[in-house]
């Protein structure tokens, strides 16, 4: 089965695209996935233990990681990592827009 873009399989369902955001939200639910025994039973059809999910996960994670990382790159820009619990994401934000500004205008 091939691999289909949401903004393919939804089409008739969205209103418009962005383009240039920094986190995204999806409201709604995946079934089977919303519940812990869908998820378990999912991973156990496939054959993969529990206890190896995050093994499991790591290469998609990377995947989505590299892509950032290209997108970033090919558009002169730098991936900041927080690991700080008591951080202001929006704070931040806000400071490296306006250095942008000031430096385009």
């Amino acid at each position: 089965m091939a691999t289909q873009l949401l903004t393919e399989k939804y089409s008739d369902q969205m209103h418009g695209t962005l383009n240039c955001y920094d986190r995204i939200l999806i409201n709604g639910y995946l079934q089977p996935f919303c519940h812990a025994k869908g998820m378990t039973n999912y991973l156990y059809q496939h054959q993969i233990r529990i206890f190896d999910y995050a093994q499991w996960a790591a290469p998609l994670s990377e995947q989505i990681r590299a892509n950032a990382e290209a997108l970033a790159q090919a558009n002169g820009l730098k991936i900041e990592f927080i690991r700080k619990k008591n951080f202001r994401q929006e704070d931040r934000i806000h400071k490296i827009l306006k250095t942008r500004a000031t430096r385009q205008g």
